[in-house]
């Protein structure tokens, strides 16, 4: 994955962006500064680049509320396989794929597989593959 963010401003600035419940704009600093007891203008220095050196304890706290391992921050393949995950699920709920999936449970084998090359033509058609 190529477009993962590097920097530590990069990937404090990805979690903001992407990491968010269902239905709403992403987390204020106000909002994550009242769950992690961090400052907004920590906060702010960190999204900015301002700050490159926090202490373990902030990214432990930052790490917590976003639900990612602090090595997201550390190392840079634990960040691309987080960032990956976290765009599947930012696409999933953003195009209501989890609905069409949880309809999918319980059914047979085959059913799963025809569901799954119908997806495929339809992308096709769309020019999306």
């Amino acid at each position: 994955m190529n477009d993962s963010p590097r920097t530590l401003a990069e990937k404090v600035e990805y979690l903001f962006r992407e990491v968010r419940p269902k239905d709403r704009k992403p987390f204020t600093h106000p909002e994550v500064a009242t769950a992690t007891g961090l400052s907004t203008g920590l906060l702010s220095a960190l999204r900015s680049g301002k700050n490159t050196n926090p202490t373990k304890d902030t990214l432990e706290r930052l790490a917590g509320f976003f639900g990612v391992p602090v090595a997201f921050f550390f190392d840079d393949q634990t960040t691309e396989q987080i960032a990956a995950q976290i765009g599947l699920a930012g696409a999933m709920r953003d195009a209501g794929v989890a609905s069409a999936a949880a309809r999918m449970v319980g059914l047979s084998a085959g059913s799963v597989d025809a569901v799954r090359a119908l997806t495929e033509q339809l992308r096709k058609l769309e020019g999306l593959e």
